[in-house]
C-alpha cells in the first residue's frame, strides 16, 4: 500500500525520538509513541544497538549511539556540499565585514544548517549567530528556506501548500495558493531571496539557491549582516548570487570528478549494509 511505513522508516522514527530535550529513551516510550508491540520494540532496539546507532546505558535507557559519531565524521570529511564550502566561503564571507555566510541543505520538508562562516569584523563586536551545524529551520521562514521553497518543483510546491497551509499563511507567504504561488514565482525569477527581522530584529539575510548537476535546488547560501550595514541591497545580492553560483558549478563538477572513485562507493556500499540489515533482521 502507497504510504505504508517500511522497517527502515521506523528505525529511523526511533532515533528521531532522541533529541536535546530527549536525550534518553525508554522502550516503553517507544512502544507507546510509534504503537509498537513490546516483542516488535524489542527488535528494533537489538538490530539499532547491534549497528551501533542506539547504545543501551542503562537497563530501561537508550541513547545515540557511537556510529552517529562515526557518520558525522564521515560526512565532514565526504560530504560534497561540505567540501565546496570549505573551499569558497571563508574568501566570500571575508568579502564582506560584519556579516555571517551559512550553507543550508534540504532535507524532506526541513532545512539544515551545515556550515556556518563569519567574516572580520570592522572595528566593532563581530556578528555572532547561533546556527549550529545539524540546526533544522522551517521551509517557510528566513531567506535561507524561503530561497529553496520558491525553486521547488511546482508540484511539490502545491503538495506542500495543501499540507502546510496554516504554517504558510502564518509566515505571510499567502492565504490562497494563488498568492503563494506569486511570492514563490518573484523570489525565483529574482535569483534570490531578502528577508528582514525573521529571526532577530536587527538583522538582514540574503540567500540564493544551490543546484546539483540535474537543475535540482538542493540547498542555499545566505549572508546575514545588520540592517545598518552600508552596502546596498542590489550590491549585495549581486554577491550572494554569484557565490551560489560559483558553489553549485563547483559542486557539480565535483560530483562528476567523486562518481568514478572507489572510495566513495565502498563509503556508500558500507552505510548501505548497516540499513540493509535494519530491513533483514527486524
Amino acid at each position: 500500500m502507497a504510504g505504508e511505513k517500511t522497517s527502515i522508516d521506523r528505525a529511523f522514527e526511533i532515533l528521531d525520538l532522541l533529541d536535546e530535550s530527549s536525550p534518553t529513551v525508554s522502550p516503553e516510550q517507544i512502544a507507546e509513541t510509534l504503537d509498537l508491540s513490546r516483542s516488535t520494540t524489542y527488535r528494533y532496539l537489538r538490530v539499532l544497538c547491534n549497528a551501533g546507532l542506539l547504545v543501551q546505558l542503562s537497563r530501561g535507557n537508550y541513547s545515540l549511539g557511537p556510529r552517529i559519531v562515526e557518520l558525522e565524521r564521515k560526512i565532514q570529511i565526504s560530504d560534497p556540499m561540505t567540501s565546496v564550502g570549505n573551499r569558497i566561503m571563508p574568501e566570500r564571507a571575508r568579502a564582506v565585514p560584519d556579516s555571517v555566510m551559512i550553507l543550508c541543505g534540504l532535507w524532506g520538508d526541513r532545512v539544515l544548517c551545515l556550515r556556518q562562516e563569519n567574516s572580520d569584523p570592522s572595528g566593532e563586536a563581530p556578528l555572532r549567530l547561533l546556527r549550529a551545524r545539524g540546526l533544522p529551520f522551517s521551509l517557510y521562514k528566513g531567506a535561507a528556506s524561503l530561497a529553496i521553497l520558491a525553486n521547488l518543483p511546482s508540484a511539490r510546491m502545491k503538495s506542500l501548500f495543501l499540507r502546510s497551509s496554516s504554517d504558510i499563511a502564518e509566515a505571510g507567504l499567502g492565504d490562497n495558493w494563488t498568492d503563494f504561488r506569486r511570492r514563490m514565482t518573484a523570489i525565483r525569477k529574482a535569483g534570490h531571496c531578502i528577508t528582514v527581522g525573521t529571526f532577530e530584529s536587527g538583522l538582514a539575510a540574503i540567500a540564493a539557491p544551490i543546484f546539483n548537476d540535474e537543475g535540482v535546488v538542493i540547498g542555499s547560501l545566505a549572508r546575514i549582516l545588520k540592517r545598518s550595514h552600508p552596502e546596498s541591497d542590489d550590491d549585495l545580492a549581486a554577491d550572494v548570487r554569484d557565490a551560489a553560483r560559483q558553489f553549485s558549478e563547483e559542486l557539480q563538477a565535483g560530483m562528476g570528478a567523486s562518481s568514478a572513485r572507489d572510495t566513495g562507493t565502498l563509503a556508500i556500499e558500507d552505510d548501505a549494509a548497516i540499513l540493509g540489515s535494519l530491513v533483514e533482521h527486524v
